[in-house]
């Protein structure tokens, strides 16, 4: 009865507790989820932001990467804000959707956007455990959302507000697209790390495949990607990417997607990669499509104002790159370079082309990005000099090397690298067939193809064009003495070597590059008719009207110098270069598309341009770019031009063969740092290897071989006669001895025309005589 009384005493307290208690509990919760409503309202109603509408979901635009095409269909690279090809779902392997599904969202068809289970998992774990993590609760459609309006914030609160807004854009985006699409949208916007974007951008970046040759173990390889773009990233973690494949794999076979032996077939073969980077600086042609962007962006701009932006609008722009060419040439820099830089450097060993007063090194070192951020945290030049003694290592992100090095010799490595530019262009349309602008465009965006520098004796094949088009023969003979010009201020121009003995025929002083000559034959010419001459052929850029400019003292770009050689080896036409052939948009729809001049412009004489190539391959054949023969063997019908300036500062040659014009320019990026020798520092040292090794690598490849073999046009028997005579003669062949002998003056050239048609005239009938005579002897011969 006692214990009775006891347990109806501690059953009475116990209810007297318990009633409150749990009152209050479900008060509480009562509480929490009307807030939880109005919060869910607030969203929904645009507190934290607006929720996009169905109107503008069903027209949603991806920033899509424009890519750019060479003439023989190669993708050469891509114009960017975000590196993402866009697809559709025909194009996406099966592999690839399956993998999605099973790993990411296994209830995807079964659910509208919303997985009830997986969100209610993650919301303990975000509000009971304090996790910030999804913790793997998102769908598809979410983490479509997601990609297409990525989140603002990142704190509890943030997090707590993304989400939800997420569910609202995945429910409204499962009533405006089907499944199929939601995946293709996802597979298109979804990021994978290495700054790319879409399935079909990874796919060509690590297996060099379009999406849809995906086979199941690539697909599970990107699709494990997702969980975490840089750590189970292929390229630089394998294994642990291979074992997030293979749980890939064993997923899709629970799901029913691989049968059970089709998922060890692939989880026991190897991760390959086809490893491929087409960025900024990777892939064909790096500095033409820097350049080509520009005149793409002109062309579009021209016609259609604002309304095509060629970095998101997924355009396709063809051009007129040759990739077997491009290849060649970039190899032929390469490996030129590479042992060119050598030279100097052993050339220069211990020493620096600056003296330690040169403002040349301070002003690099004032230029660079360390001494301008200390120079706002407000140290002084001295403490900041001291800072960049300090040597600092780098890690290669490619190769993962360690470097070390201090700041200023890592700004004098700078200044003593030789830089060089090469362009080949097909004279007969115009269009740019390989463009080198650089030695290494990651490193360099420099254009040397269109930068200016000074032409060296590369110009004076205009002095000499514009001789022949003012009737003097490749056959006049001029002295090589050194004169001094009244007329130009007393100018008096060296030879390089410093011989003035003899006499050069035109042709002849432009094969060895004789200034003295060059000079002579500008005089006689007159620098206007020169100026005129550069300018028709297709220089671009002011020239001065002063006598220097026939040693090439003018500054022009390599491409513009390149076309305008071209006349030389068409028969006179001026070709303006070509570099872009089509712009298509984003559906197909033809944007730009080049149409040639009809009739093209004639701005030479044929006859005055074949003499004027056949007098370049005099050059090549026995002038100053004869190695071409005797060192590197080429045995094709080539032309060309060497140019040096002035203290060997920069290295040209102009290289043509039957079926392309190049040029190659190859210098330091000041022209302060050069060779101290002619010998090194010349353009037959410095740019015409590249030439040669250039056509080396072409004679190797069926494809671009029919570009330097053939033959030029044969010239007519009369023009051959014009090129008849020596180069060079000790005594001046337009005297006779006895002129020579009795120092009678030499004949004018009027006078001396009619001395040698009254010779021609005698020695006809003297021969007619000689005839008769021998058929009063022997008779007359029978037939």
């Amino acid at each position: 009865m006692a214990a009775r009384n006891i347990y109806k005493k501690k059953n009475r307290h116990t209810r007297t507790w318990k009633g409150p208690a749990v009152k209050a509990l479900f008060t509480l919760l009562g509480s929490a989820f009307l807030l939880f409503v109005f919060f869910i309202f607030l969203v929904w109603a645009g507190f934290f932001g607006a929720l996009p509408s169905v109107e503008s979901l069903e027209h949603i635009r991806q920033n899509t990467a424009s890519e750019v095409y060479s003439l023989d269909g190669k993708l050469m690279g891509r114009y960017f804000i975000e590196n993402r090809l866009t697809i559709g779902n025909k194009n996406i392997s099966p592999h690839v959707l399956h993998a999605l599904v099973a790993t990411e969202d296994s209830r995807f068809f079964e659910h509208h956007g919303i997985d009830y289970i997986s969100l209610g998992r993650v919301l303990v774990r975000t509000i009971l455990l304090g996790e910030r993590s999804q913790g793997g609760g998102s769908t598809i459609s979410e983490q479509l959302a997601r990609n297409i309006y990525p989140r603002k914030g990142h704190s509890w609160g943030s997090l707590l507000v993304n989400k939800t807004k997420e569910a609202f854009i995945a429910a409204r985006l499962e009533k405006v697209y089907d499944k199929e699409q939601i995946l293709t949208l996802y597979l298109n916007t979804v990021p994978f790390g290495e700054d790319i974007y879409g399935i079909e951008t990874a796919s060509q970046r690590f297996f060099s495949k379009p999406a849809g040759a995906l086979n199941p173990a690539e697909a599970a390889t990107l699709v494990g990607m997702l969980a975490a773009n840089t750590a189970y990233n292929p390229r630089l973690h394998p294994e642990r990417n291979k074992k997030r494949r293979n749980v890939v794999l064993r997923r899709m076979e629970e799901h029913g997607f691989l049968s059970a032996e089709e998922m060890r077939k692939w989880q026991k073969s190897p991760l390959v990669l086809h490893y491929r980077r087409i960025d900024r600086n990777a892939g064909i042609a790096p500095y033409f499509r820097d350049m080509a962007r520009l005149e793409a962006e002109k062309i579009l701009k021209e016609k259609y104002g604002d309304t095509v932006n060629i970095l998101t609008g997924g355009l396709k722009i063809y051009t007129t790159i040759h990739s077997v060419l491009q290849r060649s040439a970039e190899q032929a820099v390469r490996s030129h370079m590479k042992v060119l830089q050598k030279e100097f450097d052993r050339h220069w060993q211990g020493r620096t082309p600056w003296p330690d007063s040169s403002g040349l090194f301070m002003r690099a070192v004032r230029n660079s990005s360390r001494y301008k951020y200390w120079l706002e945290k407000g140290l002084t030049e001295k403490a900041i000099l001291q800072k960049m003694r300090i040597p600092v290592t780098l890690t290669n992100d490619e190769n993962r090397q360690t470097k070390t090095y201090t700041p200023l010799d890592s700004i004098t490595q700078s200044l003593m690298t030789l830089h060089a530019g090469f362009m080949a262009e097909d004279p007969y349309s115009g269009f740019v067939l390989a463009w080198v602008g650089g030695i290494d465009h990651s490193r360099y965006q420099y254009n040397h193809v269109t930068a200016k520098r000074q032409a060296g004796s590369t110009f004076k094949p205009f002095v000499y064009a514009a001789a022949l088009e003012e009737g003097l023969s490749p056959c006049k003979f001029f002295s090589n003495e050194r004169r001094t010009f009244p007329e130009f201020d007393d100018w008096s121009p060296e030879n390089a070597e410093g011989e003035y003995e003899g006499y050069y025929s035109l042709k002849g002083a432009l094969a060895h590059s004789v200034n003295t000559v060059t000079a002579a034959v500008l005089a006689k010419t007159g620098v206007g008719r020169v100026v005129e001459m550069a300018e028709r052929l297709g220089i671009r850029s002011e020239i001065p009207a002063v006598p220097s400019i026939a040693l090439g003292t003018v500054s022009l770009s390599l491409r513009e110098l390149i076309n305008a050689y071209t006349p030389f080896v068409n028969g006179g036409e001026q070709k303006e270069p070509v570099t872009i052939l089509k712009i298509t948009g984003s559906h197909g729809e033809v944007l730009y598309e080049y149409q040639p001049e009809d009739p093209p412009i004639r701005v030479l004489d044929d006859d005055i341009s074949w003499l004027m190539l056949y007098m370049l391959r005099e050059v090549v054949d026995s002038g100053t770019a004869r190695s071409l023969r005797s060192v590197y063997h080429l045995q094709e019908e080539l032309a060309g031009k060497t140019g040096t300036t002035q203290n060997n500062a920069d290295g040209w040659f102009i290289g043509i063969t039957p079926g392309l014009v190049t040029g190659c320019w190859v210098g330091a990026e000041s022209p302060q740092v050069h060779f101290r020798t002619t010998t090194l520092g010349q353009g037959a040292h410095m740019a015409l290897p590249v030439f040669a090794r250039f056509v080396k690598n072409m004679e190797r490849d069926p494809q671009a071989g029919k570009y330097v073999r053939g033959s030029f046009p044969m010239l007519t028997a009369g023009d051959m006669k014009k090129l008849n005579c020596p180069d060079y003669s000790p005594v001046n062949p337009e005297e006779n001895f006895f002129e020579r002998l009795f120092g009678r003056r030499p004949l004018s050239d009027s006078l001396r025309l009619v001395k040698q048609k009254e010779r021609q005239e005698r020695q006809k009938i003297r021969r007619k005589k000689i005839r008769e005579t021998m058929r009063r002897i022997f008779g007359k011969k029978k037939r």
